[in-house]
């Protein structure tokens, strides 16, 4: 019986990390890869992936495709409790790889990817128009 249980344990594991990793499209593994690499580049742990703040940042990159215009939202609305700092990078470009190259070549942007306060990430990319928005949250 004890076999059992461990197959069914790790059979919902397994479960949860498909559930998981499908909510993250493949743009926004790229900016989750891109970030990290820029950590590891610049010897600063990794961040790791937010599922909490992920709503918040998808819905943000909907609300500026809708919008039209970038925007940044209000930095505490979706996290949960016990945070000690956040912040948020956003853009907009024709493909992923010009966003990330322009959040990486602007300095208040690359500081935010920089910062070892930061601990996670959660990045929503919506594709809308020929353009992706990308919101990019940090939370520490």
């Amino acid at each position: 019986m004890r076999l059992g249980w461990k197959r069914l344990l790790l059979g919902i594991i397994a479960l949860a990390v498909v559930v998981a990793s499908a909510a993250c499209s493949p743009d926004e593994r790229a900016g989750f890869d891109a970030i990290n690499n820029l950590r590891a580049q610049n010897h600063i742990a990794a961040l790791h992936w937010n599922d909490a703040v992920y709503p918040k940042a998808q819905a943000w990159s909907a609300h500026m495709a809708d919008e039209g215009r970038l925007s940044h939202s209000t930095l505490s609305d979706g996290v949960p409790a016990g945070w000690h700092t956040i912040g948020e990078n956003v853009a907009y470009a024709t493909t992923m790889a010009k966003a990330i190259a322009s959040l990486e070549a602007s300095a208040p942007h690359r500081a935010n990817m920089l910062n070892p306060a930061f601990t996670t990430v959660a990045i929503g990319v919506v594709a809308r128009n020929g353009y992706v928005w990308v919101t990019e949250d940090f939370v520490g």
